[in-house]
């Protein structure tokens, strides 16, 4: 991987700080990541007031509006305009969202999406071996560029049948990495009913559900699920899974999709 210059990109900045160790004291230098306001509009609507990590805008754009079920296609999109805070997207259908957006300090609401609801259940058809789930944590690792200089983010991957990553990102929120990997794959033309989704942080329902939004069948993380995010896999005929830690993982829900030798 191509190593980022995060800090002539503004994704982060140096901060002169003093480190402690027990009862001895240093000046250090750091760096940490930064954070932009993103005021989302569709159709001239706003439909989201976010922090996000200021990079990956368009695929963002796209994604967030795909897994937040604004729209269903990316053929939707008509135009896309990015000029912070603000991004606005119009359709070519014009349709203008109704009721409360979704106001979260780094990631989405996945409107109408919640535990009690009974979303339509994926189609069965699409098995990953255990052993390329498992070596997806390395990629997760070599993806995690500014993670590892600063500890500020999360990463999301969307990786083929056979392994193949086909977009990987960072950002300060796990729920925008999704929308970000999502919309960088949906450029590529990807089929992500093929493809599965592995995430660096915890699986509660809204994060399951954009991926059931996007079409993935299969959602996996190092990191632990929740409750509602579990129920929620159970009706959309989801496959999850969590503490994915060679050779370890833990299966939750939708166990036909990962053979085993």
């Amino acid at each position: 991987m191509t190593q980022i210059d995060s800090l002539t990109l503004g994704i982060t900045k140096e901060y002169l700080v003093i480190k402690a160790h027990g009862t001895e004291c240093r000046d250090a230098t750091v760096e940490v990541c930064t954070e932009s306001r993103i005021i989302f509009s569709l159709n001239g609507s706003i439909v989201g007031d976010l922090s996000i990590t200021p990079l990956d805008l368009e695929a963002f754009a796209i994604g967030y509006l795909i897994c937040e079920g604004y729209i269903c296609s990316r053929e939707e999109i008509e135009k896309i305009t990015i000029n912070l805070p603000d991004i606005s997207v119009k359709t070519n259908t014009g349709a203008v969202p109704s009721g409360q957006f979704s106001k979260n300090s780094s990631g989405g609401s996945c409107r109408e999406l919640l535990p009690g609801s009974t979303p339509n259940p994926l189609p069965d058809g699409f098995v990953l071996y255990a052993e390329t789930i498992l070596n997806s944590m390395d990629k997760v690792n070599d993806y995690s560029v500014i993670w590892k200089r600063t500890g500020g983010m999360h990463c999301s991957l969307i990786i083929d049948e056979h392994g193949s990553v086909i977009s990987g990102v960072e950002d300060m929120g796990r729920h925008t990495t999704v929308d970000k990997a999502v919309g960088m794959a949906l450029i590529k033309g990807t089929d992500l009913s093929r493809c599965y989704l592995v995430c660096s942080g915890r699986l509660p329902v809204d994060m399951v559900a954009k991926a059931y939004r996007a079409g993935i069948p299969v959602m996996v993380s190092n990191n632990a699920a929740f409750a509602g995010g579990i129920d929620f896999a159970k009706k959309a005929n989801m496959t999850l899974a969590g503490f994915v830690r060679p050779p370890n993982m833990t299966i939750y829900t939708g166990g036909q999709r990962i053979l085993f030798p």
